[in-house]
């Protein structure tokens, strides 16, 4: 297959991981009224990794010490990232985690730049100031003082440096490594991270799960993890990393809908500002960053 098809088809792949991510939003969301978030992440990782045991652990045998360590980082990563915004999603609305998780987009040039030391441009830096002023006004409280801003908005910000920094280590090390390995890693790697704390973290197993949870289970663990963070990893192989990120950052844009159409979240004219800017933001430093990245 020629270079721009791999690339065109990767780039497709990337939008459909974005649009379940997108629905990830309103299932998680929904999960959290009857699981903990340490137990729904020990099952959507641990169904996802036991898929990919079963379906790729052949390729585990390609996999020298130093594509074990890259394994490995990136499910520490992916845990983090997954951790601070499921725990952000109990606190905040599910249009506000879509949003606020897609400022990962505006990170990665920065993290890439400590990974690759390329500087980011003046217009990737000033897309990093629309950003957070869209935050801001998202953020907005008439009277508000430090205490009053949501903590779920604090933790889904901190998930979107980890996803950040998982984007631009796996641009980076997707090139060097078997990329089946590497993404079979990550899962076992990210699963025992979330059985350890589940089993140690003082939450309690769930006893039973309803049928709505357990399809809800199946659609993080085998769409929204399996299959979606495996057509993640393989495409980054071909796509530069500003490729991904834009195209990865529609899952705000489809977390946002689906929440107004099934939740009936409330924007208020400044809050659509805000997602506006900070749109603005992602789509300015994603356009402008094709010229940091590797090839």
């Amino acid at each position: 297959m020629k270079q721009k098809n791999k690339m065109l088809l990767s780039e497709l792949s990337l939008l459909l991981v974005a649009l379940l991510w997108g629905g990830g939003f309103i299932v998680v969301k929904n999960s959290l009224n009857s699981i903990s978030p340490h137990w729904l992440l020990a099952v959507r990782f641990g169904l996802a990794a036991l898929l990919m045991l079963l379906c790729f652990g052949k390729h585990l045998k390609k996999a020298n010490p130093r594509t074990v360590l890259s394994g490995i980082t990136a499910g520490g990563l992916v845990y983090l990232g997954f951790l601070t915004q499921t725990v952000g999603a109990q606190h905040t609305t599910a249009g506000k985690n879509a949003i606020l998780t897609a400022s990962y987009v505006v990170f990665v040039p920065f993290v890439y730049w400590l990974l690759k030391r390329k500087k980011p441009s003046g217009v990737q830096v000033l897309s990093a100031f629309l950003c957070f002023a869209g935050v801001a006004l998202l953020l907005y409280k008439k009277d508000m003082n430090l205490s009053d801003i949501n903590k779920g908005d604090l933790y889904t910000l901190l998930c979107g440096l980890f996803f950040a920094m998982h984007i631009a280590f796996v641009g980076v090390a997707a090139k060097k490594h078997d990329a089946l390995a590497l993404a079979t890693l990550q899962m076992l790697s990210c699963a025992a991270i979330a059985l350890t704390v589940a089993f140690t973290g003082g939450s309690p197993m769930p006893k039973m799960m309803s049928m709505e949870t357990g399809l809800s289970m199946l659609y993080l663990g085998v769409l929204s993890t399996f299959f979606a963070y495996l057509m993640q990893t393989i495409a980054q192989k071909y796509a530069q990393p500003t490729h991904v990120s834009i195209l990865l950052s529609l899952e705000c844009l489809f977390g946002c809908v689906f929440s107004v159409i099934i939740y009936k979240d409330v924007f208020t004219p400044l809050m659509w500002f805000g997602t506006a800017l900070a749109f603005i933001a992602v789509v300015v430093s994603s356009r402008a960053g094709d010229g940091f990245a590797e090839t």
